[in-house]
């Protein structure tokens, strides 16, 4: 499971969540998503679906995903809630990478991340801060 996010991001955190916000409202009303490297990178990725409620990035981004190492956590746009999907969740259990929604509707961002198979720890990111996405009493 993921320990932390080794990524400093009380010191971005604005600048992140900005161009996050940015590109998403870029392809609204189509959820897109991508995600944000070790290295403070971001990748974007458009959802190859034309489906408005599902994101289905191109065969790059699972490529990236075969190095979870590098990967600080994914994150993608809902057209409504930030509530995630059940392929959020699997996505979530699968992969191990925290995940952060953000909302087209309601302009809003929600971290969520797994604590075990049960339990999902969500946050909004505005209230808690992205640096307190991951669970530290696992």
């Amino acid at each position: 499971m993921v320990d932390s996010l080794e990524l400093d991001l009380s010191t971005i955190q604005f600048d992140l969540l900005s161009k996050i916000k940015t590109y998403c409202l870029s392809l609204s009303p189509y959820e897109s998503g991508g995600l944000i490297l070790k290295n403070k990178k971001i990748i974007y990725f458009k959802s190859l679906c034309e489906n408005k409620y599902n994101f289905y990035p191109d065969y790059e981004f699972y490529l990236y995903l075969r190095q979870p190492e590098n990967i600080s956590f994914c994150f993608h746009s809902h057209p409504d809630s930030p509530y995630p999907s059940d392929n959020d969740i699997f996505f979530i259990k699968n992969y191990d990478i925290p995940l952060i929604i953000y909302s087209l509707k309601l302009s809003t961002f929600l971290g969520v991340n797994i604590k075990n198979e049960k339990t999902i720890i969500t946050r909004f990111i505005e209230e808690a801060g992205v640096w307190e996405l991951d669970d530290k009493s696992r």
